[in-house]
């Protein structure tokens, strides 16, 4: 619980200790507190926002503003409905029923931090909305409009002092609303998290060095978002990286655009795996995402040449552009590397390769490829294809799995409730110390190849942790 969260519930617990020690027949104390909660709520919804697990304590903290609000004006001068021994054991049982279900609401479904990022710069971001003028929306009601996506970046800021902090879904409701609706739970269940504060601040100004910063893109996988991964993004960027991250509309939970429009995704892009061409829909899916990813390489290089009025003019090394995805983002990142040679790494968390046609994977990466398997994927038919890949590649990759890891584990699931792991989202590790490794893996893996360090061996990062094989096939 936020800190205005834990004053509120404190102060109620301690008038419902006074009431049972009738210490409340005092006008003074009845006052006190009547004029404590009222203040108390109105810090914590100007401040920390209201959410509907703390709905229940909020009615009963209205109840009894009304209460003490009629006593000190005389109405309750027998004080029956405190003295009375039934009436008041009614009124203490619920009150304390009520408080028991703000609890266990307020701990199943937290309002959690962002972890703070390791690196030495402090975070700014930006974001724009972008048309490929090459490609038509096929997975829109009007297929005849051009394909829109939106991108957030992330980077090393000069300073932060008076500019505002983002919250981590920096789209809010709408797209906490959308991963309700994958998940197939009522919409406003998993509306708090949009009450989450990460650690970047808007527009403030790029950290001026010597050198261009390297930049990576982050490619979500089916129905994640680009705030799935800000975790990573701001760990990148506060060590050194312009980090993108990509929202692929319809394929996203959901995309809100300027213009009011929110695009959720569209379950017919990729239907159950029972449907007999299902690899035919994923590989059209995996090859949007590609199409995304190189109209984000387009739109680096026309910021880098002050093509689009930014603030990323001449700070971008386009000669050390690495991608970074999860699932089909990961599949897409594989088909980008592949096709495109401006691509200088590519990392993949269960990269979803399969759909990609064989004759492409056959070709083979000439890059050094990294690929991070959850225990959960171990078996089936993608890794037969990721091993095709990485034995027909000109430059050895290498693979690692994180045992006791679901597929989601690559991502910020650990966000939304310490129950998540119940209901298979999650596996035995924690989430917050996978996504530890995992940044390990990627910040050295960048490190070595975007920025020319040599001496990083992504071996030596397996071997400081438990539970991680690098015998994948």
């Amino acid at each position: 619980m936020r800190f205005f969260e834990v004053i509120l519930f404190i102060s109620m617990v301690v008038y419902i200790v006074l009431m049972k020690l009738y210490k409340v027949r005092k006008v003074g104390v009845i006052a006190f507190f009547t004029l404590l909660l009222p203040i108390v709520f109105l810090l914590h919804y100007v401040i920390e926002r209201t959410r509907w697990q703390l709905y229940p304590l909020y009615i009963l903290i209205l109840i009894y503003i009304i209460i003490g609000v009629l006593v000190i004006m005389g109405r309750f001068k027998e004080y029956t409905f405190i003295t009375h021994p039934k009436i008041k054991t009614v009124v203490i049982v619920l009150s304390i029923i009520t408080l028991v279900i703000t609890l266990i609401l307020a701990i199943i479904l937290p309002v959690y931090n962002i972890s703070k990022p390791t690196g030495k710069y402090e975070i700014g971001t930006l974001t724009y909305e972008v048309t490929d003028p090459y490609t038509k929306a096929i997975y829109s009601e009007n297929t005849d409009k051009n394909r829109r996506i939106k991108i957030q970046i992330w980077y090393p800021a000069e300073n932060t002092k008076g500019y505002s902090r983002v919250p981590w879904l920096e789209d809010g409701v709408p797209v906490a609303k959308g991963v309700s609706k994958v998940m197939g739970l009522p919409h406003f269940l998993l509306t708090h998290t949009a009450l989450v504060k990460s650690n970047s601040y808007k527009g403030a100004p790029i950290k001026e060095i010597q050198e261009k910063y390297p930049v990576v893109i982050v490619s979500h996988g089916w129905t994640g978002f680009r705030n799935l991964h800000t975790d990573v993004e701001e760990m990148l960027a506060s060590n050194g990286y312009v980090v993108i991250g990509i929202d692929h509309t319809f394929g996203s939970a959901a995309v809100v655009f300027e213009d009011g429009e929110v695009n959720y995704f569209n379950q017919k892009a990729l239907p159950n795996g029972d449907v007999p061409n299902f690899l035919d829909y994923g590989n059209t899916l995996i090859k949007t995402y590609e199409r995304d990813i190189i109209l984000t390489l387009d739109k680096v290089e026309q910021f880098q040449l002050g093509k689009d009025e930014s603030i990323f003019k001449g700070k971008l090394d386009t000669s050390n552009v690495g991608l970074l995805g999860h699932s089909t983002g990961g599949g897409a990142s594989v088909l980008a590397a592949l096709r495109d040679e401006r691509v200088k790494a590519v990392m993949g968390l269960d990269a979803w390769v399969e759909p990609i046609n064989k004759d492409e994977l056959q070709s083979g990466l000439n890059i050094q490829g990294l690929f991070l398997r959850s225990g959960q994927w171990e078996q089936g038919p993608n890794n037969s294809n990721l091993g095709f890949l990485l034995d027909n590649s000109n430059v050895k990759g290498e693979a690692y799995q994180l045992n006791g890891t679901t597929h989601l584990d690559f991502s910020m699931m650990y966000m939304y409730s310490p129950l998540i792991k119940y209901f298979n989202f999650s596996g035995k590790l924690d989430g917050r110390e996978g996504a530890s490794i995992q940044q390990d893996f990627e910040l050295n893996y960048f490190n070595k190849y975007l920025k020319g360090n040599s001496d990083i061996d992504i071996k030596d990062v397996s071997d400081k942790y438990g539970g991680i094989s690098d015998k994948i096939r």
